[in-house]
């Protein structure tokens, strides 16, 4: 279901953003922001009604120029009046920001799942390898997985492997300066996995892995065209109890913008909020848009 969801996005957004690709990924996360921004702002011209929330602009600039006169004068309780009024005033323009916000979801939904599908990580490169894991339930240690050869992809240890014992969960973990999963003593081993290493040749069109695992078929898409990566987290089975993993090099705003593991921010996230956060508030007196 997740898959065929993440499918129809894809098929919806590559057309429209595809072209974000041929920017460095920097610039794409810029105007992936600025798209944003553009979006919550845009979106309130059809969603609120401008001149009231013009109205409640003037009258708090009117209630700020009113409390400073109160305050040279001591007038204790028409500063309380004044307070009261603001915050009324307040009031009804938090009420009025929940259908901005509601009619911005979809789109906004279609750019996130697009930039972590097209810009989360770095796409390898020409003569790079990519490594492959796959997640089995702790019940299948010791079983083996087959996958049907391809053409035009080398397996550099083979395509068949045994699912062995694994202490690392998939998806963000903490990193050693080789970029593999820090395991210690305390760690038990919580599931099963199988591991290959594949050389492609660089083409557009994506390879089709079929992967075989007892009675069990899995299809998995290949990605090795220099500026797309393969899906990195493929959840299957209805408890998603089996999951591919294509190991990655996750992308940094600038080189240098970390993420924050501990709450599953990824570093592409954290950088197109450290964007999107001023921007929101800059374009909509830029635009003039209350």
């Amino acid at each position: 279901m997740l898959n065929a969801i993440n499918n129809f996005i894809m098929m919806i957004a590559d057309p429209l953003l595809g072209w974000l690709l041929y920017f460095p990924q920097d610039v794409a996360l810029l105007l992936i922001a600025l798209l944003t921004g553009l979006i919550l702002t845009w979106v309130r011209l059809f969603t609120t009604d401008q001149q009231y929330l013009e109205r409640c602009k003037k009258d708090k600039v009117r209630l700020k120029e009113l409390m400073r006169e109160a305050k040279q004068a001591s007038d204790k309780k028409a500063m309380m009046r004044y307070r009261r009024t603001m915050g009324q005033i307040g009031m009804k323009g938090m009420a009025a920001e929940g259908m901005p916000l509601l009619a911005s979801i979809i789109p906004i939904a279609i750019l996130a799942v697009w930039a972590f599908s097209r810009i989360a990580y770095i796409a390898p490169q020409e003569n790079e390898s990519i490594t492959m894991k796959m997640y089995f339930p702790l019940a299948e240690v010791g079983s083996y997985v087959h996958i049907l050869p391809v053409d035009g992809v080398e397996a550099e240890n083979g395509w068949i492997q045994k699912v062995e014992d694994d202490m690392t969960p998939p998806g963000p973990v903490e990193l050693d300066e080789n970029g593999e999963p820090i395991v210690d003593d305390s760690f038990t081993v919580i599931n099963g996995v199988a591991k290959w290493t594949f050389k492609p040749e660089m083409r557009d069109d994506p390879y089709k892995l079929v992967i075989r695992h007892g009675d069990r078929t899995f299809e998995k898409e290949l990605i090795f065209d220099g500026t797309r990566y393969s899906e990195p987290f493929t959840p299957y089975g209805p408890l998603f109890e089996e999951v591919i993993e294509f190991k990655a090099k996750e992308y940094k705003l600038f080189g240098i913008i970390p993420g924050i593991p501990s709450i599953m921010l990824a570093p592409w996230m954290m950088g197109y909020l450290i964007i999107v956060l001023p921007l929101a508030f800059i374009l909509k007196p830029v635009l003039r848009i209350h």
